[in-house]
C-alpha cells in the first residue's frame, strides 16, 4: 500500500510545474477581465476639473441613538418629514445556503424576523420615533418612502414587493405583489426583486434584480405596464462581448437600486455589477444616459438624485473584486457633464466603510445617510460647505462616462411587454467561469495532496524506506537468532505499530485541514468567478450558478454555512 502511494505522490508530484503554470495562465485571465473597464469615455476626455471644496462632508459619529443590536441594515430613505428611516435584517443573514439552486428561500421554517425591522429616527437628534415590521419579513432588502408617505419595501426571501399606509394598518400591506416564497419571471412573480421607485402620477417601478434583471413599470393600481431590460451575465461571462467593450444598454448585472429624475422624467438605475448608473425615460423606458468613473470601479450598489447644481447624481460602490480595488466610499457625479465632482466617506478608519449597501440624500444635499450591512449600522454624513471656497484647489480626476441616445420605444406591440413570455427571460453563460471554476477545482486538489505530502510523507523517510523496514524485520523474524529471543523484538514491533497507526491519523488530520484551507480559497474563487453575476430562469423559474457550483460540490457543500464570511454577503 505504501509503494502504490508513494508512486501516486511521486506521479503529481511531476504535475506541480504544469498544474502551477494553469493557475498562474488562469489568475491572470480573470483578473485580465474582472479590471478591464466597462466603458469609455463618450467626448474622449482623460481629465477634468473637479470642484470638491463645493462638496465636502462631514462625518457625524454620534448619530443615530441607537438602543439595540441592529441586523444587516439594507435600506435607508427620508420621509415627507424628513425623518430618517431604515430596514434592517435583524437576526437573519443572506448565506450561500439560505437559498436552494432555484432560488427558494431556505429558512422559511424559522419564522420571520421576530423583531421590528423597520425603525424611524429624528434626522437631528438620531431619537427613535417609530418601529414597526415585525413577524412580517424574512429578508429584507429596498425601502422607498413616496411623495404620500406610504412605504414601498422589498423582501428577497418572500419575492414580493409590498405597499403600506401607515395611517391604515402596519401589519397589513394595502397592496402586495409577488407570490410568496415563490420566484418566477412574469409580470406576476419576482425573483429577489431589489427596490421600488414610485411617480407622483402613482405609477412605480419595480427592479426585479438578482435574477432576471429587469425593470418592470406598474399603474398606480398594480397592472404591469411595460417591462424592460436583461441579465447582463450572457455577455459579461462569454466571448460574446468583443474584449475592452462596454455591456449595451438595458443589460443589467442586478439593478440595485432605482432613482427618480423628476425634471427630467428619468428613471436612473444603479447597475451593481457593472459599475455604473443607466438612466431611462419613465414614459417607455427607452435609453438615455449612462454614467461610470474609474473612481468608482466595478460595482455600485445605489444611486439617488437631487436637482441642486443642474443636477447630480449620488452614489456609493462596494467592495472590489479585482486586482487593484478602489476605495469603498461614496461619489457624486455631475449630470451635465457626468464628471466627479466629489466624495464623502469616514475620516476615522474605525468607521470605515465596509460593506454599504443603500444611501439617501436630503434634497438640498445638506446630509447624506448609509445604510451598510456588515458592520451592521447607519453611517451619516454632513455637508460643511454649501459654495466653492475661495483660492481652494482642484482636483484632477477621470471622468465618469455619460452616453446621450435617441429616444425610442418600449411598447407591447415591440414585445417589451412585462408579460411578454421570453423576453425577460434571464439569460447565462459561463465560457469563462466554467474555465476558472474547473482550474480552481484543480488547484483544490493539487493543494490538499501537496499539504498532505509535505506533512506526512517527508523526503528520505517515504513510504519505500517503510518497506524496507519491514522486510528487515520479516528476515529478523525468521532468524535463528530471533526464535532464540523472541522477546528482544517485541517492543521493537510495537513501536513501529504505534508509528504507522500516529502516521495514519497524521495523513488524515493533514487531509482533512487541507480540505478545509482548500474549501475556502475555492470558495472564494467560485464567488468572485460566478456568483458576482446573476443567476438564470430556467422553464419560469431562476437557476442560481452560485449555488449550482457550491452547493452541487461534495466538499463546499459541508462548509458552505462557515467559510464564507459576512461582509461579502449581499
Amino acid at each position: 500500500m505504501y509503494t502504490k502511494q508513494n508512486k501516486i505522490f511521486s506521479h503529481l508530484h511531476q504535475m506541480v510545474p504544469f498544474l502551477g503554470g494553469l493557475l498562474i495562465v488562469s489568475v491572470h485571465f480573470i483578473c485580465t477581465v474582472e479590471a478591464r473597464p466597462q466603458t469609455v469615455s463618450s467626448n474622449g476626455n482623460n481629465t477634468s476639473n473637479a470642484r470638491f471644496g463645493a462638496h465636502e462632508y462631514a462625518y457625524v459619529s454620534s448619530w443615530p441613538i441607537v438602543d439595540r443590536k441592529l441586523g444587516s441594515v439594507s435600506a435607508v430613505a427620508l420621509d415627507g418629514d424628513g425623518n430618517v428611516v431604515i430596514f434592517h435584517r435583524g437576526s437573519h443573514v443572506w448565506q450561500l445556503s439560505s437559498f436552494d439552486t432555484e432560488n427558494r428561500y431556505q429558512e422559511a421554517t424559522g419564522g420571520p424576523i421576530a423583531q421590528p425591522t423597520v425603525l424611524k429616527f429624528n434626522r437631528n437628534t438620531g431619537e427613535l420615533l417609530q418601529q414597526w415590521g415585525e413577524n412580517l419579513f424574512y429578508m429584507p432588502h429596498g425601502l422607498t418612502v413616496d411623495h404620500e408617505q406610504n412605504y414601498w419595501l422589498t423582501d428577497v426571501a418572500l419575492h414580493q414587493v409590498f405597499k403600506f399606509d401607515l395611517n391604515h394598518s402596519t401589519t397589513e400591506p394595502v397592496l402586495t405583489l409577488g407570490t410568496r416564497f415563490e420566484p418566477g419571471n412574469d409580470a406576476y412573480h419576482y425573483c429577489k426583486p431589489t427596490a421600488v421607485a414610485v411617480l407622483k402620477s402613482g405609477e412605480f417601478f419595480v427592479a426585479d434584480g438578482y435574477c432576471n434583471g429587469r425593470i418592470v413599470k406598474y399603474s398606480a393600481e398594480g397592472i404591469p405596464l411595460l417591462s424592460w431590460g436583461r441579465n447582463s451575465f450572457v455577455l459579461t461571462r462569454s466571448f460574446t462581448l468583443p474584449s475592452g467593450q462596454p455591456v449595451p444598454a438595458s443589460f443589467f448585472a442586478i439593478p440595485h437600486a432605482l432613482a427618480l429624475v423628476p425634471d427630467r422624467d428619468l428613471l436612473c438605475v444603479a447597475d451593481r455589477e457593472q459599475g455604473r448608473v443607466q438612466c431611462f425615460h419613465t414614459r417607455n423606458g427607452t435609453f438615455h444616459s449612462q454614467y461610470s468613473s474609474p473612481e468608482i470601479g466595478s460595482r455600485l450598489f445605489s444611486v439617488k438624485y437631487i436637482s441642486s447644481d443642474g443636477g447630480l447624481l449620488y452614489t456609493i460602490n462596494g467592495p472590489q473584486f479585482v486586482l487593484n480595488p478602489v476605495p469603498v466610499g461614496g461619489h457624486i457625479i455631475e449630470m451635465a457633464s457626468g464628471n466627479v465632482i466629489g466624495r464623502f466617506q469616514p475620516n476615522n478608519p474605525k468607521h470605515a466603510f465596509s460593506n454599504p449597501h443603500e444611501l439617501a440624500v436630503t434634497d438640498d444635499g445638506s446630509e447624506v445617510y448609509v445604510a451598510e450591512l456588515d458592520p451592521q449600522m447607519v453611517h451619516k454624513f454632513r455637508l460643511i460647505s454649501p459654495a466653492r471656497p475661495t483660492g481652494s484647489t482642484t482636483t484632477t480626476v477621470k471622468p465618469a462616462t455619460s452616453v446621450t441616445r435617441n429616444e425610442g420605444e418600449n411598447t407591447p406591440e415591440n414585445g417589451r411587454y412585462a408579460g411578454a413570455p421570453g423576453v425577460n427571460s434571464a439569460l447565462t453563460a459561463g465560457s469563462i467561469g466554467i474555465f476558472s471554476i474547473v482550474s480552481t477545482l484543480i488547484v483544490t486538489s493539487l493543494l490538499v495532496i501537496l499539504m498532505a505530502r509535505v506533512i506526512c510523507f517527508r523526503t528520505g523517510q517515504g513510504s519505500s524506506s517503510r518497506v524496507d523496514e519491514r522486510a528487515k524485520e520479516d528476515a529478523a523474524k525468521n532468524s535463528p537468532a530471533k526464535q532464540a529471543k523472541p522477546q528482544q523484538q517485541q517492543h521493537p514491533q510495537g513501536n513501529s505499530s504505534k508509528t504507522s497507526v500516529t502516521r495514519s491519523w497524521l495523513l488524515h488530520i493533514a487531509v482533512a485541514a487541507a480540505v478545509r484551507i482548500c474549501v475556502l480559497i475555492s470558495k472564494r474563487l467560485i464567488r468572485w468567478v460566478v456568483c458576482r453575476r446573476p443567476p438564470q430562469a430556467e422553464k419560469g423559474r431562476a437557476k442560481d450558478p452560485c449555488v449550482s457550483a457550491t452547493q452541487h460540490h461534495s466538499v463546499v457543500k459541508g462548509f458552505a454555512k462557515c467559510c464564507w464570511p459576512q461582509k461579502f454577503r449581499v
